[in-house]
């Protein structure tokens, strides 16, 4: 009768040992599916990373040209600056130099005696000393 307590220990031992290594069985089934799972949805990923990528790429060329047209910018803003003292000089020589010519003009004008409203009031007293004379001798001839 001990024979067959022990064999049958022995089983329930070697059922619970069979349902211990069924449930790590399961475990290791249900990582390795979770695993596979990863690796499709990181395999599926590989297009749209290459796309970023791609976009990436291209707005970083992007902005290369910007840059480099932002560096052509400031050395042209810079030249200018670095410019404006000598073109300022450059400036001030002319306008000296303009002075100078309207003073050497002025100096050299001749004086008009009287003024303009004089010499008009002549003109005008003249023309009508003209108009009297034409009217008479158009009165004479008839």
């Amino acid at each position: 009768m001990r024979i067959p307590m022990f064999r049958a220990l022995r089983h329930m031992a070697d059922r619970a040992k069979l349902a211990k290594a069924r449930e790590e069985e399961d475990s290791y089934k249900h990582r390795a599916q979770e695993v596979h799972h990863r690796i499709h949805f990181l395999e599926s990923s590989r297009p749209g990373i290459v796309g970023a990528i791609n976009r990436l790429k291209r707005r970083r060329a992007e902005l290369a040209k910007e840059m480099e047209q932002v560096t052509k910018d400031i050395a042209i803003e810079e030249k200018k600056l670095q410019d404006l003292p000598s073109v300022i000089a450059e400036l001030k020589q002319e306008s000296q130099s303009l002075a100078h010519e309207a003073i050497k003009l002025h100096h050299h004008m001749p004086k008009v005696p009287g003024s303009a409203d004089d010499d008009q009031r002549t003109l005008d007293s003249a023309d009508q000393v003209r108009q009297r004379a034409i009217a008479a001798i158009n009165a004479l001839l008839g």
